[in-house]
């Protein structure tokens, strides 16, 4: 398998998994991120460290040297990230038009689909119902209005896994409401996994949901999540009778446009 050279920006949470195993499949790896910690020292990747909330980082070429060569990259960065987020990400996509970047992969959100109870696929209006689902939207149609040629918008479920679990602060909370919501989860493993495929994979714009197949109810995941991590039950209201949305995928390669 053929694995391109990337530009990751955002080295975090799944930025920093996903460039160890690109390069260790022979990938040249740039990547932005604000802040240098500990975990950066000594990556065998080009590191840059950007503010992206300054005015006119993307048009200083000097900055971008480590990125322009790179045929595909990757925005991974979350709306509370960024002053601008839709704004600031608009310029990132038109400096990518002028390097002639081959393919964009795009991690959103399924917060666009809002928060009604329905089931949803690649195929349901988007009804975001958040200013940050808003913004992400904004990113989303940017990126399919774009002139480059391949395009994906991943939009991930809630993420989760050992060392950083939504359920670690919800022990801590008490009457817990929405008890009986279905979940649409993803474990960060999977993640890593689904995004390095896509990179190989370049096939057009898609827009492609990623979650597990499985919705049990929040009271029933996370229940189970705290037994595994040795914490105690969550406080779930138990007659709370709150529902939500399920997001499912229409096929392997999501919706292509």
């Amino acid at each position: 398998m053929h694995f391109p050279d990337i530009s990751i920006l955002g080295l975090g949470y799944l930025g920093l998994p996903l460039a160890q195993k690109c390069y260790e499949h022979g990938s040249q790896v740039a990547a932005v991120k604000r802040n240098l910690t500990s975990d950066d020292i000594n990556l065998p990747i080009e590191l840059d460290i950007i503010d992206l909330n300054q005015d006119d980082v993307f048009h200083n070429s000097a900055l971008w040297q480590n990125h322009i060569n790179k045929p595909t990259w990757f925005c991974l960065l979350p709306p509370s990230s960024l002053n601008h987020y839709a704004d600031t990400l608009k310029k990132w996509i038109q400096l990518a038009e002028r390097c002639k970047v081959q393919h964009i992969i795009f991690t959103g959100s399924t917060s666009v689909y809002g928060n009604q109870a329905r089931i949803c696929d690649e195929t349901t209006p988007p009804d975001p119902q958040t200013e940050s689902a808003r913004q992400i939207l904004a990113v989303e149609q940017a990126l399919l209005k774009s002139a480059v040629p391949h395009i994906d918008i991943l939009r991930l479920g809630g993420l989760y896994s050992a060392d950083r679990h939504p359920v670690t602060k919800l022990v801590q909370k008490t009457r817990i409401q929405g008890g009986k919501q279905p979940v649409n989860i993803l474990h960060k493993d999977l993640a890593v996994q689904v995004l390095f495929q896509t990179a190989c994979q370049a096939d057009g714009k898609r827009i492609r949901n990623i979650v597990e197949p499985r919705h049990p109810s929040r009271a029933e995941f996370y229940t189970a999540e705290a037994a595994k991590l040795g914490l105690p039950a969550p406080d779930f209201i138990v007659d709370d009778e709150s529902n939500g949305k399920i997001v499912n995928t229409v096929c392997a390669d999501g919706l292509s446009l």
